[in-house]
């Protein structure tokens, strides 16, 4: 049995993590994929219930090069489906849709999915003899086709929704990253939940939130109902109360969150609020030039944060930065860390050197299409 789980381009390495953490599998790591050997279908359940740096969680049933070429893909999936028996899966009774996600998007995506649906059901009607069902807005199975650059995977999607979208953001902020990459950058810099955290540019809340939701298990308790396995054959009688639980209990914050603009704060405080993690999180409104009075000397073990840009304003940014690497030095722990999400933004390494801190680790990493520089710096 194999799975596979789609990620960021850059992260692959933190999805692999996550997978040996949840569910004890070892992984290869693919270019935007991570392909590992799960013990049964229920490891595939917890992996998309539990994961916060994925995109998606497939049954694996074939990997395959392709051309860039229609004609060629459709060949290609059309001898992968004559393979695959569908039967565990598939009955008279279930409907099920074909979704494509290519990458490239140089060939159409909806024609892949008519084609390959065409082509199941012809296989159904030959060895099942009789007419498979498609529902294409609400399907008990969805059949998912990947294509990233020359590989194709087909699998069963065991999510039924972007697991990189968070239903807490609400209000947002069109320079805030996506949860994922919020989360993974915690893990890159080696986060631990018994660390005390700040995020000193928090915006609407993202990375702060996404510390919390690590702590209580799963980013997806209010969205439990709409995940895909549930419509499956092989769990129409299985409960997955114990695996949709979360449970946290702190008496003290650690995870500390503050913002010179008001209304970020307001947006990061609701955000937490739909989240359900608010009393987990300490919001302030703080410029950093004063966060070596608002936090006692060597009190912080991380900072994450993506601090504010101000592309026509160099020299108020070079003052901000300025305020947050002197702040940053005296909160710090000996040996605590600071990692900075950035457009690959050389003043921040400068003003890093000015103030002493070394870069002990450095990558980019894909937002869609949009790049963005993971930097960590150790004090």
């Amino acid at each position: 049995m194999k799975g596979i789980a789609i990620t960021h381009k850059g992260l692959e390495d933190i999805a692999a993590l996550e997978i040996k953490e949840i569910i004890k599998a070892e992984s290869e790591v693919k270019e935007t994929t991570v392909v590992f050997s799960p013990k049964n279908l229920v490891d595939l359940c917890t992996l998309a219930y539990k994961a916060q740096s994925l995109i998606k969680v497939l049954y694996l049933f074939d990997i395959f090069k392709v051309k860039n070429d229609e004609k060629s893909i459709l060949d290609k999936i059309k001898k992968s489906v004559e393979k695959i028996d569908f039967k565990e899966w598939l009955d008279k009774e279930k409907t099920f849709r074909v979704s494509c996600k290519h990458v490239e998007n140089e060939i159409s995506s909806q024609e892949i999915e008519k084609e390959t649906g065409a082509i199941l059901i012809d296989k159904i009607q030959k060895t099942g003899k009789y007419d498979q069902k498609v529902d294409l807005d609400n399907p008990d199975v969805i059949f998912y086709i990947y294509i990233y650059e020359n590989q194709c995977y087909i699998g069963i999607d065991f999510c039924g929704f972007d697991l990189s979208k968070r239903d807490y953001k609400v209000f947002s902020n069109p320079a805030d990253t996506k949860g994922t990459i919020s989360y993974s950058v915690l893990r890159i810099a080696e986060y631990k939940k018994s660390d005390t955290l700040l995020d000193p540019f928090c915006s609407s809340g993202t990375i702060p939130i996404e510390a919390a939701l690590f702590k209580l298990g799963s980013v997806n308790f209010y969205r439990k109902d709409r995940f895909a396995f549930l419509k499956l054959k092989q769990f129409e009688n299985h409960d997955f109360k114990k695996l949709f639980s979360n449970e946290y209990d702190e008496e003290k914050p650690n995870i500390l969150a503050s913002d010179e603009r008001l209304y970020n704060m307001r947006a990061a405080k609701k955000n937490a609020k739909i989240a359900s993690v608010n009393k987990m999180i300490e919001f302030s409104k703080i410029d950093v030039d004063w966060l070596d009075t608002k936090y006692e000397k060597q009190s912080i073990d991380l900072i994450a944060t993506k601090p504010i840009f101000l592309k026509y304003e160099l020299d108020k940014t070079k003052k901000i930065y300025d305020g947050f690497f002197y702040g940053a030095k005296y909160i710090l722990k000996n040996k605590g860390k600071i990692v900075v999400i950035s457009k690959g933004d050389d003043l921040i390494e400068e003003i890093s050197k000015k103030h002493g801190f070394n870069i002990c680790h450095e990558r980019v990493v894909f937002q869609g299409s949009q790049q963005l520089k993971v930097t960590v710096f150790q004090k």
